[in-house]
């Protein structure tokens, strides 16, 4: 366990950092990017929302060669609504002030910082190859977590003792800190690394998940039938049927059926929901305006729930800030651990062999 916990934190230990540093920022990714352009973010409300169907239909005539894709409803007083669109330029996030019904400007992710950021945490800028890595990175990790800990354990009856920061030497103090950040770290790093895994394999996942709840672990989105010859529906009346299907919480994110058997989807956030965006959904039917099918999350098999929990487990996306807080300096942790290490094992192995003489040979003294 000793030697599996050293040379998997001597080799892997910077890529461990990396990903772990990059998992800190992204945590809050979404209000860093949106701090960064304020002119885009803040409006001066002057009365009721206009129409979504107007601010649709404004937004596609601007971009007739991109694809919309949602729209994300913010409704807090002098706050913009923000439309995805995906076409030849990448993805684009169009502003949209919804009291004006006007385009307040657009912030590509081509380039950016933080999305560099993201998808380097994500699959290492490699796509799918980088998602199997990461996910064999997370299962490294969570066991180096667990090796840690067994390396640790002293043992009942000197339980107290090891669970002191001693004030001795630097090589004490340095000893001790590498224990007791690792210790006290271990179990949420060993969960969010494993649960990091699972878009690297997520069929693999999902099987287990439903093998240990005896149930279905994903539910997509409903498959429907287009008539030939019958138009659009329109927006706002798509929007008002899923309203009137689910009239309690609040509209987040109305996603656009992104291809024929597809319908519209209008996502709710209830207080009781761990993601911004709600985990509630009403389908409708593009043409006809019906609704499909209403999802309550508190309803859907419990594997259903934790599958769809797992980006928020894993972000630490739910309970508010200070669960967002404690994720960002989870994530730093691997870099404490890291250097400590280090300089554990240059001063139990590294330092003898660098200042021994070339070609003396350690004799006995008498």
């Amino acid at each position: 366990m000793f030697q599996l916990h050293l040379w998997s934190g001597v080799i892997l230990g910077l890529y461990f950092v990396v990903v772990c540093l990059t998992g800190s920022l992204v945590v809050y990714k979404k209000e860093l990017e949106r701090w960064a352009i304020p002119d885009l973010i803040h409006v001066t409300p002057t009365g009721d929302y206009q129409s979504l169907a107007r601010m649709v239909t404004l937004v596609r005539s601007r971009y007739p060669d991109h694809r919309l894709q949602n729209a994300y409803l913010y409704f807090v007083p002098g706050t913009s609504w923000s439309f995805r669109l995906a076409g030849p330029r990448g993805r684009v996030q169009v502003y949209v002030d919804p009291y004006r019904t006007t385009i307040l400007g657009e912030d590509s992710y081509q380039g950016k910082f933080l999305q560099w950021v993201y998808d380097l945490h994500r699959d290492l800028l490699l796509g799918t190859p980088g998602l199997r890595i990461n996910a064999w990175g997370g299962w490294l990790l969570t066991l180096m977590c667990l090796s840690g800990v067994v390396v640790w354990w002293p043992g009942v009856g000197r339980l107290r003792n090891a669970l002191t920061y001693v004030r001795g030497g630097w090589r004490r103090q340095n000893y001790d800190v590498h224990k007791l950040v690792g210790l006290w770290s271990a179990v949420l790093l060993a969960g969010v690394a494993f649960l990091g895994a699972y878009w690297g394999y997520q069929p693999q996942y999902e099987q287990a998940l439903a093998w240990a709840t005896g149930g279905p672990a994903k539910r997509l989105a409903p498959r429907i039938t287009r008539t030939d010859g019958v138009t659009e529906a329109d927006i706002d009346a798509v929007y008002a049927a899923a309203r009137a299907a689910m009239p309690e919480g609040t509209p987040t994110l109305f996603t656009v059926a992104g291809a024929p058997d597809l319908p519209h989807s209008l996502h709710h956030r209830l207080p009781d929901d761990w993601r911004t965006q709600g985990d509630n959904v009403v389908y409708v039917h593009p043409q006809t305006a019906a609704v499909i099918r209403t999802d309550y999350h508190h309803t859907l098999p419990l594997g259903v729930r934790l599958q769809r929990d797992i980006f928020a487990l894993h972000f630490g996306t739910f309970w508010g800030h200070p669960t967002r807080l404690l994720w960002v300096v989870l994530g730093l942790t691997p870099l404490v651990l890291f250097v400590t290490g280090m300089l554990m094992w240059w001063n139990r192995s590294l330092r003898h062999r660098v200042s021994r003489p070339r070609g003396s040979v350690a004799t006995s003294g008498r």
